[in-house]
This record gives C-alpha cells, sequence and structure tokens, in this order.
C-alpha cells in the first residue's frame, strides 16, 4: 500500500530538493508518492522540481498557481492514488527525520483504533547536508504542536472531517487539528521526533501578528462548534498540542 507525502511548494529554491531527499531516504521500506504542488513560484523552483522528477520515480508535480498552502494541500488529497491509505505531509522548507514514515505507518497499522498522529518537531536554522538534519553544533529546540509535518493521516480522516478551510492563510493546520478533535477522530500523540522545521528569514509564521490571529480564528471557531454541542470546553488534546508551543514560540521571540 502506498503513503502519500503531500508537499506545497513555493518560492523554495534553497530547500525543496532536501525535503524530497528526506522522503526518499525510506523508499526501501515505504511505498513512497510524494505529491509536490507547484504554487507559482517565482524562482528556480519550477525547474529543480523537474529535475527531482527525472531523478525520483516516487515523485509527482502538480500546478495550482497562486492559490495558497490550504489550497495546494487539497489538491494533494484530491490526488491521491487508489491504493493510498495514509497520508503525510511535509513543508517545502522542512526535513522529514529518517524512519518517520515507516515508523508511523507501522504504529497506524497495529493500532486501528487509531486514526491520526502527530509527532513532535526540531526546530533547526542550519541543516547537515551528509545526515540531512540539524548541525550538532548549532541551536535546535524540540516541541510539539499541530504541526502538519510531524503527522500522518488515515485518508478516512478526509472523508469524515472534509478539506483544509482555504480562508486561511498560515492558520488551516489549527483549524484542522481542532475540527478533528471537535469530530470526535481518535488522535494519538507520538513522542518521537517526526520533522525537522528549519527557521529562516522568509518563514510565514515570522508574520507574529497574523499567526496570532489565525490562531485566534481557529480556537474562536472551535469553541463555538463545542458550545453548540453543549461542550462546555475546548477539547482535552487542545493543552496538550497547543498551550505548550505557544509558550515556547514567546520564549522564543523574547
Amino acid at each position: 500500500m502506498t503513503v502519500a507525502v503531500i508537499i506545497p511548494v513555493y518560492n523554495a529554491e534553497p530547500f525543496i530538493k532536501a525535503a524530497i531527499l528526506s522522503l526518499v531516504s525510506e523508499r526501501d521500506q515505504v511505498k513512497l508518492d510524494i505529491i509536490a504542488i507547484e504554487d507559482g513560484s517565482t524562482d528556480r523552483t519550477p525547474d529543480i522540481l523537474a529535475l527531482c522528477a527525472k531523478e525520483v520515480p516516487e515523485l509527482r508535480v502538480l500546478r495550482n498557481p497562486r492559490k495558497g498552502i490550504a489550497a495546494a494541500r487539497n489538491t494533494g488529497i484530491e490526488a491521491l492514488r487508489a491504493d493510498c491509505r495514509f497520508v503525510a505531509f511535509l513543508d517545502a522548507d522542512d526535513l522529514s527525520v529518517r524512519g518517520r514514515i515507516a515508523n508511523q505507518r507501522s504504529l497506524l497499522e497495529a493500532n486501528p483504533s487509531i486514526d491520526a498522529l502527530y509527532g513532535k518537531v526540531e526546530m533547526f536554522s542550519h541543516a547537515d547536508p551528509a545526515t540531512m538534519g540539524p548541525m550538532k553544533d548549532r541551536p535546535t529546540r524540540i516541541i510539539r504542536g499541530p504541526y502538519l509535518q510531524s503527522a500522518m493521516f488515515r485518508r478516512s480522516v478526509f472523508e469524515r472531517v472534509g478539506p483544509f478551510d482555504e480562508s486561511y492563510r498560515q492558520g488551516c493546520d489549527t483549524d484542522f487539528v481542532l475540527r478533528l478533535a471537535d469530530a470526535g477522530v481518535n488522535l494519538s500523540l507520538d513522542e518521537g521526533i517526526a520533522a525537522y522545521y528549519r527557521r529562516h528569514n522568509t518563514n510565514v509564521t515570522l508574520d507574529r501578528t497574523e499567526m496570532h490571529r489565525e490562531f485566534i480564528r481557529a480556537t474562536m471557531k472551535s469553541a463555538i462548534r463545542n458550545r453548540i454541542k453543549g461542550k462546555p470546553q475546548l477539547p482535552a488534546i487542545f493543552d496538550s498540542l497547543f498551550m505548550n508551543r505557544a509558550h515556547i514560540e514567546d520564549e522564543q521571540a523574547s
């Protein structure tokens, strides 16, 4: 069976090849379908993807010009192959931890009651091209949060919960995980590090005002859904996935 990995790509010239190669390291363990959605880049990203597609048979490149990251992820979901049972994500500037895809697939296969897994991410700024991980002599930070690049889902989750909300610029992952919890999806938190989250000067999340506004918007929508259903509080998973993340990111900004 195939594990699909969806990568939205926009102006990722310095990073996209490394992101793809970090997944290819698992090709002997997992049947991969890497779906890169090119979102109208204005740098050399399309050329790099074309070269990667010639070298990596697992890679498919789709085009979704300037519709945004949520729409790109939805395009990837719509393009899933018939034999795909599990879906993971990776951002174009990040790296997948070696063995992460095989490990998360095994956990889902061994635990049929679990619908989705979220692992930890390790934030870094400088990569070691030999290990496809952070440089050992540079500072990193390990955190848990609603980061899609650390997650794997059964395909049925998207049929149950629906697509990503394309009205969000950078909050669709927060909105999505809250919708999972609100829908009663069995979401498990894995203590392993699943992805390396690269920090650089073009990260969308550097716009902290927008990030906080989108976070509040997503949590308010969840609170309204729960109030309508007669639930007095946000889902219990909220504290584990969100509050610790917010605390750590505030420390980073100080």
